[in-house]
């Protein structure tokens, strides 16, 4: 393959910063589509792949460094935030911290080869005050560990296919524009995922409880089972909770089913500014047998917000 069969890839080390950058800054661009045509440029002469590497990195930890300066002074909002941008709101937000508070910094070297992991590891490692030279050291390890295989593979690949090449040549200038469609079949596909996956909670929450109603029910001293499904890093942070109510992380949520009744009101709540995880978790109790179960609209925030009774979370070592 000659380089002007990929001259349309070639953006040279800016153009590798770029996307490098913006994927991890969060904005839906794939560097890894980048990194393979960089990688077909080292192979051509055109890049020097120990550049490449480098940019690569100095990109990614750009863009890391942004994202933990905002954890560490923002704190926990900035996951509310993240919670509003993820196409399965504090689902994926909470799985991803359960994630990380079991790895801890550690995480940070594999955290680019799973998703959503590898845009919320540097914010939570801010928010958890892992030390920067930690921080940088581990994230750089895993960038290293992310950037050189699409770079070697694409140079194995300018070099393997030449015969290819020739007969796939008069593609070559629609290739723009297929991956254009690519990239924009896929956020189409995501958007109406996220809305139907929005509107089905969307109607579980109508059929939630508001604070003031559960307040009525505790003091009513009705039959009724509260359950705190915060992660255990965002809990620990906030360690404070609702009186009497139960606390089972919405990861250990499918597990521990069975300790939850399925003939009483069962009232589940998070700290996502939507509630979208408490309206998730009902509905998967209902299709679970707990038929009862409801999610508090606002939350905790909502709950204390309204000055009622809470209690100090304790937590079992």
């Amino acid at each position: 393959m000659t380089e002007s069969t990929h001259a349309w890839w070639n953006f040279g080390y800016a153009g590798i910063f770029a996307f490098v950058f913006m994927e991890q800054i969060g904005i839906p661009v794939p560097a890894f589509p980048a990194l393979l045509a960089a990688g077909a440029l080292v192979a051509s002469g055109t890049l020097n792949l120990p550049v490449c590497v480098i940019v690569a990195v100095v990109a990614a930890l750009a863009a890391d460094n942004i994202w933990y300066g905002i954890g560490r002074a923002r704190g926990h909002s900035v996951l509310h935030l993240m919670c509003r941008l993820s196409w399965k709101p504090d689902v994926c937000v909470g799985k991803t911290k359960s994630l990380f508070a079991h790895h801890g910094a550690k995480s940070l070297i594999f955290a680019k080869f799973i998703p959503g992991l590898s845009t919320l590891a540097p914010p939570l490692a801010g928010i958890t005050q892992v030390p920067f030279n930690r921080f940088i050291l581990y994230d750089g390890m895993g960038t290293l560990i992310w950037a050189i295989p699409p770079l070697l593979v694409g140079a194995y690949l300018q070099k393997s296919s030449e015969a290819l090449a020739s007969r796939v040549h008069p593609m070559m200038p629609y290739l723009p524009w297929i991956c254009v469609a690519m990239i924009f079949a896929v956020l189409v596909w995501r958007f109406f995922n996220r809305r139907n996956y929005l509107r089905v909670l969307r109607q579980t929450m109508r059929e939630g409880i508001d604070p003031e109603e559960l307040n009525r029910m505790i003091g009513r001293a009705d039959d009724i089972v509260v359950v705190d499904i915060r992660d255990e890093m965002t809990a620990r942070a906030n360690p404070i909770t609702i009186a009497n109510a139960r606390w089972i992380p919405l990861p250990s949520l499918a597990s521990r089913m069975n300790e939850l009744p399925t003939d009483k009101p069962v009232i589940v709540y998070c700290d996502c500014p939507q509630a979208q995880g408490s309206a998730a978790a009902a509905k998967e109790l209902q299709k679970n047998g707990v038929s009862l179960a409801r999610p508090l609209s606002k939350g905790l925030r909502g709950w204390i917000e309204k000055g009622f009774e809470t209690a100090n979370l304790e937590f079992v070592s």
